[in-house]
Formats: C-alpha cells, structure tokens, sequence
C-alpha cells in the first residue's frame, strides 16, 4: 500500500510536491478506508486538470522509480532519455523522488535524487537512502555508504556486519564498484538480497499505464500451447457483463509461445464461423476492457497500486463508476489494492462515490504544477461537486476559444 509519493523539480514539478493517500478529517464513506497499525489510507484518487497541467507527469515519475528499482539503474536509452527530465527552469538541479509504501506490515521509506548531465545524455545518483519502520537501513551519498549502528538492524538485514573489519572490507568494495546509475537493487543484494528481492517483487506489481490505446492484455495471457488457441474464462465473463457472451474471443499463440492476436469469433445464422481480428468486431471500449481485465484483477490480488491515465478515455463513465465502487468495497478489496487515475470526466464527483481527500486537482501556474483535493476546501455537506467544479470553483478550467485559431 502505498501512503505518500513526493517529487520534486521533475518535469513540470518545480517545488516539492507530496502525493499523499493518507485520509483527510471529513467523516464521509467510512468503508472507503484501509486501515494499517499506523496509517489510514485510501482506495481511490481521482486525478483532474487542464490538459499540460502536469497530471501524466505524476504518473511518469512513479513509473520511472518503478524502473530505477527492477532495472537495478537509473541509466535510460538515448530515445526516450528526456522522458526523466528535470525541470526545465532549473534543468541543472537534481530530481528528487521519494515514496513511502507499507509491505508484510512494515514500513518503507525510500529516496533518491539524480542529475541529468542532458549534453552527455548521461545521469548520476547523488544520494540514495533506505528505512525500515524509520530506522535507516543505508544512506549513501555519491559513492559513499552510511549502514545503521542499529543492533537490531544489523542482525536483521546484515549479520556479517557484526564483524567490523568485514564490514570496512564489504563497503569499501562495494563503494569502489558502485556506478553512478546504479540503485540500491544492484549493490545492496549482495548485502542482503531478502530485503532487496522483497522491495524489486513490490515494484514489479505496481501497473502503471500511461498510454491506454497502445497497452495490451498480451503479457498477462500465460501460454498454454503452441500453434492452439485459447479461451480465457475471465474474459468470457467480462463479456458476458457486457452482453456479448454469444461471441467468444479466443487467444492465437505463436510458436514461441507469444500472443499473436486476440480474436473474435462468431457463429452465425447458418454455423458458419466467422472469424476476424477483435479490434475489427467490438468497439474500442470493449477491448480496452479486455486488456485491462487482468491487470485490475492482479492489482486486487496482490493489494498493489494501479496508475492509469485517461482511464475513461473509451470506457463508459457507468463501468468506471463499478471500478470505483469494488476498489472501495473492503470485502472484494481485501488486502488495500488502490487505483489511482486521471480524467477529464466530472461525473466522478460525486460525495456518494468519492470522498473529498480522493478528488485530486492539478494546476499549473509559473512555479510549476501543484496538487490540491477537494478536502483543501471549507465546503458545505450539502453542496454538490459538480455544479461547483463547472463553475470554476475549485480549479482553473480550461480558457480555450478555437474561434481564434480558426479565423
């Protein structure tokens, strides 16, 4: 679960901005809250703004720490090396990440700022820092190790350490190894891989999809035979919710075990079979939900955050209201799964879907995007979202005339 995410000077971030899940004051929708020893924390966050306000970049930079932490690096192909830039006012300054996450009951807090050097398309690590239920793990600066003096910590996470020459030995080779781009995941496996595994298996189930129309349900699929076809029982009974469960779509694999194409298939009048590309046959809503079928259902499962941008950018607002609903539901999420979001849709404000701490509104002025909830605002009970969010009440709407452009 996932309790606060900060970033700062990243893209159209300048100044530190929290992302935070913890609960606000209002006593509203009560079962919308998963309760930890320490923390009570929320399902669901609706993200609204103007289109270049910065609310993919929230998402980017998530997935861009989900990245640092599986690639063991930081170090970025030289296509898409702007994809984590700093901002562009102040370009030369480090970008600084931190996220505070809750896995097998313990706390964990984690941070790492790095500089683009954007003329070498190179990076580097500047400081990098690890705890455990606030006791610190390992703080590095540049090349530099600091490991706790902790007892405890060190006979939980490294015992060997209890040697104090091993231990002089252990970091400085490891501090005459390290690479300017690589994390923590690289170097401290060979201190403690437990911890490490854990952290690189919490990261591996967070989704993060940032552009829908081009996302899949290919890699969620498991092979089954090659040169056959498969039929997926939760897909079919996707489609039966939505009243196509007289059409099948059936999984062709190729020989290398890897989805081909997902098709659709149809008997018709005279049990003819026919047969074509599922694109070709549903609409484009259906098939994003097909793809997002799995994801969803592993986010529940493994009580893992799921980012998505432009949610309902094809799917109907009713569908992504049961969305909401069975996130906020403790008895189908049961182990405090969260779907985070961005939208341009106010249907979703709606005190009885939503609550205020999980409407979230970013703007976008010359200091850079800042985020704000519906909570920030001293508002009646009786007052009704979205006839005040229309009216310019609680964010900058789009000022937007294509007469302009067009005369």
């Amino acid at each position: 679960m996932l309790v606060n995410f900060k970033i700062k000077n990243f893209k159209t971030f300048k100044e530190e901005t929290e992302f935070s899940f913890e609960r606000g004051q209002k006593r509203e929708l009560s079962y919308h809250i998963i309760h930890t020893d320490n923390y009570e924390l929320l399902p669901v966050k609706a993200i609204y703004g103007s289109n270049a306000c910065g609310k993919t970049n929230l998402l980017l930079a998530i997935q861009g720490l989900k990245n640092f932490i599986i690639r063991k690096s930081i170090r970025q192909k030289k296509d898409d090396y702007i994809g984590l830039c700093s901002n562009f006012d102040n370009y030369e300054d480090p970008i600084e990440i931190s996220i505070t996450f809750i896995c097998d009951n313990k706390e964990y807090y984690y941070y790492i700022s790095f500089v683009n050097y954007f003329k070498e398309m190179e990076s580097k690590i500047i400081k990098e820092t690890l705890k455990e239920n606030n006791e610190m793990i390992f703080d590095r600066t540049n090349n530099k190790l600091e490991f706790s003096s902790d007892e405890k910590i060190i006979k939980e996470h490294y015992k060997r350490f209890l040697d104090n020459n091993l231990k002089k030995e252990m970091t400085k080779m490891i501090e005459e190894n390290i690479k300017p781009t690589d994390t923590f995941t690289s170097w401290y496996s060979n201190i403690d891989n437990k911890l490490c595994e854990k952290i690189i298996t919490y990261f591996s189930n967070i989704t993060t999809i940032i552009d829908l129309e081009k996302f899949n349900i290919n890699s969620y699929i498991k092979f089954v035979d090659k040169n056959k076809t498969y039929q997926d029982r939760n897909v079919d009974k996707l489609l039966k919710e939505l009243n196509v469960d007289k059409e099948k779509i059936l999984f062709e694999y190729t020989e290398d075990g890897k989805i081909n194409n997902y098709v659709f298939y149809k008997t018709d009048s005279k049990d003819i079979n026919i047969v074509a590309p599922v694109n070709s046959i549903e609409s484009k809503g259906t098939v994003k939900l097909i793809d997002l079928l799995y994801p969803i259902i592993q986010s529940l499962q493994n009580g893992a955050p799921i980012f998505i941008d432009e949610l309902d950018a094809s799917i109907h607002h009713e569908i992504i209201y049961n969305l909401i609903q069975t996130y906020g539901d403790p008895e189908i999420n049961t182990k405090g799964a969260q779907v985070i979001f961005t939208t341009h849709n106010p249907v979703y404000l709606n005190k009885n879907l939503l609550r205020r701490d999980e409407i979230v509104f970013i703007e976008k002025n010359n200091n850079g995007s800042h985020i704000h909830t519906l909570d920030d605002y001293n508002i009646r009970n009786d007052q009704v979202y979205l006839k005040n969010y229309l009216d310019g009440n609680y964010t900058i709407l789009p000022n937007f005339d294509f007469s302009n452009i067009i005369k």
